[in-house]
């Protein structure tokens, strides 16, 4: 940023002095400076229009909070049916609060990898984990769905009786990274495999019953599936229990993976998500569809923003790049937040602007290379190292443009490369900003904690400030936020839901139980009551009958004394 300022200085100086006929101090009658400047000059209307639609105001990011907040109220009222964003019941009920105590495990499939950890946690004391990872076969992942849970659970118990805890029954929180129609905490029906699995037998299918008969089947181990969650959820969680049981908003804005089933959906990796605390009587139609009974005040929300914009309702923070990008996409009008935010188009679009500009001649000379020429050829990696370069140096700059095979690039041919790399990730960052507000708008709470993990926040050098500034412009006044960054809510987060639900039933149990010892003191207490009053009734009779039986000897007596005296 500083390369451009000092451009735009020379540039004015060079202007000011050639409009008087003068020749700057600092170049000769034919300077690059001096050329540059006036190429610049010659195309500032096509430069300045191109960086203009990256460029979005608060008014429009304002009316995009608006439309968000709307599609959330919809969303929990009628689900996709009336709303772009799903707002997907989780069925966690709490954070935790720092009593979890004992041996969990969590288990992520996602993609082609799965991960076995196992987390010990005590009050007060540092949290452990040990954990197994393993690329899954082909076999497993293009063979029957019999083969492929046969092959998780065996991995699950191998970990376990490698650990001797194969007898300990010990509660598991599992990952699951596919869409799914979840209708309870451990009950979710598979819509469709992605990312390159087509294990038969699994669609339309109950994916944590067929884990439990897999590890039935197996034999050797004692476990408890007691959670099937999504990474948003889990990094919300993970990020709580770092903050002492205090977290409001837990964000994902990396790579995505996009997702989709007709009107049930559910979206998996890490595109761009987010999750937080709801009062219960406002999902109506996520506890409507539930299978099991939910008697908890409040609940995680994993909102599904990703798809926001997918029926047209956000066209005005389109450009015409985002278009070439999602009508070039697997599927096009689909996830259409994510497209504009997370990493995956964000190198795609650098690199459209970067064509236009070269054919132009605006840029590389109107050169470029067959490779800047073709799809997908810039990666979302290539902003960050690019924006990490030293001012002045560009070392990351220039590899990256041998990479692309384009030669004979001047130095302003990389400041206007930075800036394009700036305007487009800055861009992504002020719409993360603008959901992230509009859900803080929602929560309304004192010094509100929003955790942040993804591969585009983590590495992008600029990213988390941009996102902090444009969110302190936009959130409400008396407002206030901080932002953490975290990380592993599909492993930790994972171990850490199973151990809230364990305390969260320990303590309904203990709930319970004090109830019971109370109905029964209550009990015995009004057995004793009941006995007062019986013995009391009886003394009163007894008294009575004394007093009836006095008052009878003396009625006798006084009678045979009047007797006789008239005898």
């Amino acid at each position: 940023m500083l390369g451009i300022i000092e451009l735009g200085i020379q540039y004015r100086l060079w202007r000011s002095q050639a409009s008087k006929g003068k020749k700057s101090p600092r170049s000769g009658p034919a300077t690059p400076l001096a050329k540059m400047a006036s190429k610049l000059n010659e195309e500032s209307i096509s430069l300045e229009s191109v960086m203009a639609e990256f460029k979005l105001s608060n008014t429009t990011l304002r009316r995009m909070m608006s439309h968000m907040s709307d599609n959330m109220d919809r969303g929990l009222e009628s689900g996709l049916e009336r709303s772009t964003i799903a707002m997907l019941p989780s069925f966690v009920p709490e954070l935790p609060n720092g009593k979890e105590r004992g041996k969990f495990v969590a288990m992520d499939l996602g993609g082609t990898n799965l991960r076995v950890m196992l987390m010990e946690l005590e009050p007060g004391e540092p949290m452990r984990t040990k954990q197994f990872n393993t690329r899954m076969p082909n076999a497993a992942m293009h063979g029957t769905g019999e083969k492929l849970f046969d092959y998780i659970a065996k991995a699950l118990c191998d970990f376990l009786i490698e650990r001797e805890l194969a007898d300990e029954c010990l509660p598991v929180g599992f990952t699951f990274s596919y869409p799914c129609d979840q209708t309870g905490l451990r009950s979710a029906t598979l819509l469709r495999w992605t990312k390159g699995v087509t294990a038969t037998g699994c669609v339309g299918e109950d994916v944590v019953q067929l884990l439990e008969d897999a590890i039935k089947r197996d034999g050797r181990v004692k476990v408890n599936i007691v959670a099937l969650i999504n990474d948003t959820v889990g990094t919300m969680v993970a990020a709580a229990y770092e903050a002492g049981g205090h977290c409001d908003i837990g964000v994902i804005i990396g790579k995505s993976f996009l997702l989709h089933e007709n009107i049930k959906l559910q979206f998996s990796g890490t595109g761009t998500n987010a999750s937080y605390m709801e009062s219960s009587k406002k999902i109506v139609h996520g506890l409507a569809n539930a299978t099991e009974d939910y008697n908890h005040k409040s609940m995680i929300i994993d909102t599904e923003w990703g798809g926001f914009g997918d029926n047209g309702e956000a066209d005005y923070i389109f450009t015409r790049y985002d278009k070439i990008v999602d009508s070039k996409s697997d599927h096009p009008g689909v996830n259409s937040l994510d497209k504009l935010i997370a990493g995956m188009c964000m190198g795609e679009l650098v690199r459209l602007v970067l064509e236009r500009l070269c054919e132009n001649k605006v840029l590389f000379n109107g050169q470029g290379s067959k490779m800047l020429r073709t799809r997908n050829t810039f990666p979302t990696k290539y902003i960050s190292e690019i924006l990490h370069d030293d001012c002045g140096v560009y070392s990351n700059t220039r590899q990256i443009m041998d990479e692309l095979g384009i030669e004979g690039a001047t130095f302003s041919d990389m400041l206007l490369l930075r800036e394009v790399c700036v305007v487009v990730s800055r861009r992504s960052a002020n719409l993360a900003a603008a959901a992230i507000a509009c859900v803080l708008n929602r929560v309304r709470r004192p010094n509100m904690l929003v955790a942040i993990d993804g591969s585009t926040y983590k590495y992008h050098p600029f990213f988390n400030h941009w996102v902090c500034e444009k969110i302190r412009e936009l959130l409400d006044p008396g407002l206030d936020f901080k932002i953490v960054q975290t990380g592993d809510g599909s492993g930790r987060g994972a171990a850490l839901i199973a151990a809230i639900v364990s305390r969260v039933k320990r303590e309904e149990e203990k709930r319970l139980k004090d109830l019971e010892i109370q109905r029964q003191k209550a009990a015995e207490a009004e057995e004793r009551r009941l006995l007062e009053i019986e013995k009391e009734k009886e003394e009163a009779e007894e008294r009575a009958r004394k007093i009836s039986e006095m008052m009878r000897y003396q009625i006798e007596r006084g009678a045979e004394e009047s007797y006789q005296r008239h005898e």
